[in-house]
């Protein structure tokens, strides 16, 4: 799956069960619609934990290409 698809993913699954504990919070008490609420949060992080890990990789990735390119011009001038 595609890092946009599974951001898109996590953050309508967040916002979904924050509306549905919404709604169920109006109707019930806050101990019969608190797993809502849990649910919520737990797509938020999931959303903040693949969004800081995928950054993480690509900074990775964008300073391996600059090393090499840095190395190749040596290697060039030499």
């Amino acid at each position: 799956m595609s890092p946009k698809l599974t951001r898109t993913i996590l953050i309508a699954g967040c916002i979904g069960f924050l509306i549905l504990w919404v709604l169920e919070f109006r109707r019930t008490t806050l101990f019969e619609s608190y797993w809502l609420l849990l649910l919520s949060i737990t797509f938020l992080l999931f959303f903040q934990f693949n969004r800081l890990k995928t950054s993480l990789t690509e900074k990775k990735r964008l300073e391996e290409q600059t090393l090499k390119k840095a190395t190749a011009t040596k290697n060039r001038k030499k």
